[in-house]
């Protein structure tokens, strides 16, 4: 079975290729627009090395307030027709997450996004939430243009 372009792409990457050189490589008339995001959405491996420690760092807060919102959740104990709604927060969270392990540029835009979308909640106004999802945004916003500088993105 082909490797799908996606796990090429990874591994060209981990082996030190420039992103042109993996679009030259491997670009085809049919593939150019999911290459270009691909490629794009990937951060390069050295920049993956510097970084790492503040990556995890992020994903550690994040997975931190997830499973305190899932521990508020079960801990309210009413099982209806709600329960459903209040699993939709942590299932997008284990998904930025998700993202962010895999240093993908979709993740750290949805969690820069998300995150100052949730101060409108009046919950994480208060003052140990909002110190911490003021510092998700900041942390979010520092990786994003660190890993995924201008001047490299293929158009």
């Amino acid at each position: 079975m082909a490797e799908s372009l996606d796990k090429q792409v990874e591994r060209l990457l981990q082996a030190g290729t420039s992103k042109k050189a993996i679009f030259t490589r491997l670009g085809t008339e049919e593939n150019q627009a999911k290459l270009l995001f691909l490629l794009n959405n990937k951060s390069l491996l050295f920049r993956r090395r510097k970084y790492m420690w503040v990556n995890l760092l992020l994903g550690a807060v994040l997975l931190a307030m997830t499973l305190r919102r899932l521990a508020a959740i079960s801990a309210a104990g009413h099982f209806d027709f709600y329960l459903a709604a209040d699993f939709i927060v942590p299932t997008i969270n284990f998904y930025v997450l998700r993202e962010i392990f895999r240093f993908h540029r979709t993740g750290y835009l949805f969690l820069s996004i998300l995150t100052c979308l949730s101060l409108l909640y009046p919950e994480n106004r208060v003052m140990p939430d909002l110190g911490v999802n003021i510092g998700m945004v900041a942390a979010a916003v520092y990786l994003y243009s660190r890993l995924f500088p201008k001047n490299e993105r293929i158009s």
